[in-house]
């Protein structure tokens, strides 16, 4: 009697133990493709940041380099301006010494 119901109970068992497994199979796939779909997403989000990043960067390189070039102009200009202005004062201060001796 032991035998007939292990063995018919073997049987059941085994049938079930395929049933769950393969539950848990789709389970864990079904897990799987989410996770999977979700880091796609995350990595195209990622890659979206750092389009905008990278576009922003060009920006600010660009307009840094014509900071930099404006700013070597107008240095220039104004150290220019001011050496013909203290000239200008020299050459005055000259003419009114002149004038008082």
């Amino acid at each position: 009697m032991g035998c007939v119901y292990s063995a018919k109970n073997r049987g059941n068992t085994m049938n079930s133990f395929q049933d769950d497994l393969s539950v848990i199979a789709e389970e864990l796939k079904s897990q799987r493709d989410v996770l999977a779909l979700k880091m796609h997403l995350a990595a195209a989000e990622v890659k979206d940041e750092w389009t905008e990043l990278e576009k922003k960067w060009e920006n600010f390189d660009a307009r840094s380099e014509q900071v930099k070039e404006t700013l070597d102009e107008t240095v220039g200009e104004v150290g220019d301006d001011l050496k013909e202005l203290s000239n200008d004062l020299k050459d005055g201060y000259k003419r009114i010494r002149q004038l008082l001796k």
